[in-house]
């Protein structure tokens, strides 16, 4: 993502300021100065980015409610409380769960945070690369278990360009995971549009890095599982609590799907 303010280029990176926009607290003040014009530009990408964080929230929840409890959180970015963690085990505290992300300063952020949390723990990994992220030790240990595993890819997929091969990304996770498995898939919509609101010319920068994909593609990377009703659709619309029933559409599709 290029992030762009009124003067010039900021030194912000783009992890952090969707650390601010979800209401985060590891931002630099160029992160905050950053993210607080492009919700002025473009408010649609600060709808999003909430979206996808609620979605998330609710489709952890969900899981660890029905009695997955391990994760793989790939793509995880700094944490924000309630982290993936700390939602799971809500509903159970025995949960395990794993997050993974490319930036070693999220990484140090991450280890800071759980330090002291039994059953939790960071691997740098990159998801272009899944055979190598599959293979670290702490990942291989919720995987030999045979108990189900929630592989969580929030808002991660559409970093990766079709020249990389998402599907075959895809299909290396669901096949490495045991059957009764589960993947958790956001990503931002090609095929849903914008509001008027918007600078055009702020979203065409937004996503200089980002590839947005429509329904039809973002079902493909669940390959062969089941998708859990009512299966991809706008993030909003996946299983909306009190609080998100009617919350405005984000240009983001949500879906969970399961290894039967």
């Amino acid at each position: 993502m290029t992030i762009e303010n009124p003067e010039k280029r900021p030194e912000a990176h783009p992890a952090r300021v969707y650390d601010y926009f979800i209401g985060g607290e590891n931002g630099l003040e160029a992160d905050r100065a950053a993210g607080a014009w492009i919700g002025m530009q473009a408010p649609d990408l600060l709808t999003t980015m909430r979206a996808n964080r609620a979605f998330l929230s609710r489709a952890v929840r969900r899981l660890a409610q029905q009695g997955v409890d391990q994760f793989i959180d790939i793509g995880s970015g700094f944490p924000v409380s309630p982290n993936t963690h700390e939602i799971a085990r809500q509903e159970s505290p025995s949960v395990s769960v794993v997050y993974c992300d490319i930036d070693p300063a999220v990484g140090r952020r991450t280890r800071e945070l759980i330090a002291d949390q039994q059953g939790t723990d960071f691997v740098l990994g990159d998801i272009q690369n899944p055979d190598e992220l599959l293979a670290q030790p702490a990942v291989q240990a919720l995987i030999r278990s045979g108990r189900p595993v929630a592989c969580v890819l929030g808002a991660v997929l559409h970093f990766v360009p079709e020249s990389a091969d998402p599907l075959r990304i895809t299909a290396a996770l669901r096949e490495a995971l045991p059957q009764g498995s589960c993947l958790v898939v956001s990503h931002i919509a090609g095929d849903i549009p914008w509001g008027d609101s918007n600078n055009e010319e702020t979203l065409r920068r937004a996503f200089e890095d980002m590839y947005p994909r429509t329904r039809e593609q973002v079902a493909r990377f669940f390959g062969d599982w089941e998708l859990v009703a009512p299966g991809v659709v706008p993030a909003s619309q996946w299983h909306p609590t009190g609080q998100t029933a009617g919350s405005p559409e984000a240009a983001l599709y949500g879906g969970v799907a399961r290894k039967i």
